[in-house]
């Protein structure tokens, strides 16, 4: 990690929107929002040092802590048990097929 945007106690995110970035030195990925509500605290000390997110991601390194408005909805929206190795199976061949895209570009 070399840069983390951390959204502001106090903001309003919705599910699904971006609220914040997280960047290494080759790439740059959007903080996505698992669920609606306020942001009621985010972690400072990964403004700090944000190597810590990758040393300890469920310890020291978590991020935001969001007061959820609408759990029950918004928990049916997320993906759930067999159906995350499916979805993380479509995200890398997206991936792929943006890279091939890319690089028939430059050519």
């Amino acid at each position: 990690m070399v840069y983390v945007d951390l959204p502001d106690e106090g903001d309003e995110v919705e599910q699904g929107e971006v609220c914040g970035k997280i960047q290494t030195r080759k790439w740059i990925g959007k903080l996505v929002a698992p669920v609606s509500g306020e942001i009621v605290e985010v972690n400072e000390g990964v403004n700090d040092d944000n190597t810590i997110i990758n040393k300890d991601p469920y310890g020291k390194g978590w991020v935001l802590v969001i007061d959820p408005s609408n759990l029950d909805e918004n928990l049916a929206n997320l993906i759930h048990g067999d159906k995350v190795s499916e979805w993380i199976k479509s995200e890398v061949k997206r991936a792929e097929e943006l890279k091939v895209k890319g690089q028939e570009g430059k050519e």
